[in-house]
């Protein structure tokens, strides 16, 4: 199955080149793109900064989800994670993930690599505006 943005999802400035990413963030979208079948890796490497930043926050609760994350998840299969977080808007991602990162200006500064720890996504001050 390949990737089919929603227009909602084209509307992000794409940037030129791919940007790679390594790490948990790499380890954790080739295991999720493994069990989809869903190619992830790929558009991750090319899409906007707004998109990648989701997407690692996204990655990052997949990977090592709080109590929260778990109930929001459960039921779903790897497939459908993944066309939800390649398909839905970012800052839809990021309010319904960790609403410290509501403002999609500082989410896309997340964009060119992942943080070192998916944890350190949602730790308290993370994001706030203090």
């Amino acid at each position: 199955m390949e990737y089919d943005p929603s227009p909602d999802a084209t509307r992000e400035a794409k940037p030129s080149g791919f940007r790679p990413f390594c790490g948990w963030a790499l380890e954790t979208a080739s295991r999720l793109e493994e069990q989809s079948g869903i190619r992830l890796v790929v558009p991750l490497f090319g899409a906007s900064d707004l998109r990648r930043a989701a997407a690692f926050l996204a990655l990052a609760a997949w990977r090592a989800p709080d109590s929260r994350h778990e109930i929001l998840f459960s039921g779903l299969t790897p497939a459908e994670y993944v066309q939800w977080l390649l398909g839905e808007d970012p800052v839809e991602i990021a309010e319904l993930l960790e609403r410290n990162w509501r403002d999609p200006a500082k989410l896309a500064l997340l964009g060119t690599e992942p943080l070192p720890a998916p944890t350190s996504y949602f730790h308290p001050s993370c994001g706030r505006d203090d």
